[in-house]
């Protein structure tokens, strides 16, 4: 009975440490890539990839357009057709 029950809290710490990397690895790719200057612009407005206008994404601190993220998050491969 005691046997069952470390497994039991090894499978529970196994599953709560592989839900922590999870949770860390989606805060490192929504964190900003790029800091509001204090004037209230910022320092990049287009696409590094594409020159294309970052409209909402700036909010967020992003750097990229929702294609071009998309295509680098598939490493790449592009998914639709163009």
């Amino acid at each position: 009975m005691a046997q069952e029950a470390d497994n039991l809290d090894r499978a529970a710490d196994l599953t709560r440490a592989l839900a922590e990397a999870q949770i860390a690895a989606v805060r490192r790719q929504v964190k900003p890539e790029q800091v509001q200057n204090p004037d209230g612009t910022w320092p990049i407005v287009a696409c590094i990839e594409c020159d294309a206008d970052l409209g909402q994404r700036l909010a967020l601190g992003k750097i990229r357009c929702v294609t071009c993220q998309d295509l680098r998050e598939r490493g790449g491969v592009r998914q639709w057709p163009r």
